[in-house]
C-alpha cells in the first residue's frame, strides 16, 4: 500500500470523528513528522507516515524522540487498520 493511500485515509478518518489533520512542511526544523492531529476535548498528536513496512530516517526518529520527551504523542503509520486507534485513543490530552 503506498504512503499517500494511507495519508487519505488517515485524513479523512480524523475528519470524519471532528478532527483536523494538517500537514507539517517546516522549513525551520527538517524530519518533523507528516501530519498533526488536532481532535475534540484539546487531543493532539502527530503522525509520521510510512509505505508499508517502511521504517522512519534516523532525523525522523530523532524529532519523533524529542516530541515524545515533551509528553506529545507520535506514531509511525504504515496500516490503515492502525487509524482507529491513533484516532481514539492514543492522543494526549493539551492543557
Amino acid at each position: 500500500m503506498l504512503e499517500k493511500e494511507i495519508e487519505k485515509a488517515l485524513v479523512k478518518s480524523v475528519k470524519d470523528r471532528g478532527g483536523l489533520c494538517i500537514k507539517m512542511n517546516s522549513l525551520s526544523m527538517s524530519g518533523i513528522p507528516d501530519r498533526l492531529i488536532l481532535m475534540k476535548s484539546s487531543k493532539i498528536g502527530f503522525v509520521e507516515l510510512k509505505r508499508k513496512g517502511k521504517k522512519p530516517r534516523p532525523l525522523q526518529l530523532r524529532r519523533i524522540k524529542q516530541l515524545r520527551e515533551l509528553g506529545v504523542p507520535c506514531f509511525v503509520l504504515d496500516d490503515k487498520e492502525q487509524i482507529g486507534g491513533i484516532c481514539t485513543t492514543s492522543l494526549s490530552r493539551v492543557c
